[in-house]
């Protein structure tokens, strides 16, 4: 059932695809005969039907406005996807940082004084240290 579903998806996105390609290589062509089937509605009640019925070749030859909207939108896309460095996770992570910086400041010396208390600590009760051994490091 679901190789059936895929096979039937795959088949009709390569009919489209196939169909814009024609469209696009030769918008001159007339327009072919449409075979309506008897039992297709007359208008279309949801998105899907609208977009079957809708006029594309119709649109793309007589329609000058129709073409620059759908080369604008390549053109946009392209622009906002690969052009513009800001996306909006970039703004949410920015804004975040900025309600969160007081809580990463305090982390920040949180672990400070926490290290300079465990050198205090292991100078004085450090029972890993041998007698008259020397102190090494503390360069940290």
């Amino acid at each position: 059932m679901v190789v059936s579903k895929v096979f039937g998806a795959v088949k009709w996105t390569t009919e489209t695809a196939k169909g814009a390609i024609q469209v696009l290589a030769s918008p001159n062509n007339p327009v072919p005969a449409t075979d309506l089937h008897p039992r297709m509605p007359a208008r279309p009640w949801t998105v899907p039907e609208y977009i079957r019925m809708w006029s594309w070749r119709h649109c793309w030859k007589y329609i000058p406005v129709f073409r620059f909207y759908v080369f604008s939108g390549f053109i946009l896309y392209g622009v906002f996807n690969f052009l513009l460095p800001i996306k909006p996770r970039h703004m949410i992570m920015y804004s975040k940082s900025k309600e969160d910086g007081a809580h990463h400041e305090y982390e920040k010396w949180h672990g400070f004084h926490q290290k300079m208390a465990d050198k205090e600590y292991f100078k004085k009760y450090n029972p890993l240290k041998k007698e008259g051994e020397i102190e090494v490091g503390g360069g940290h």
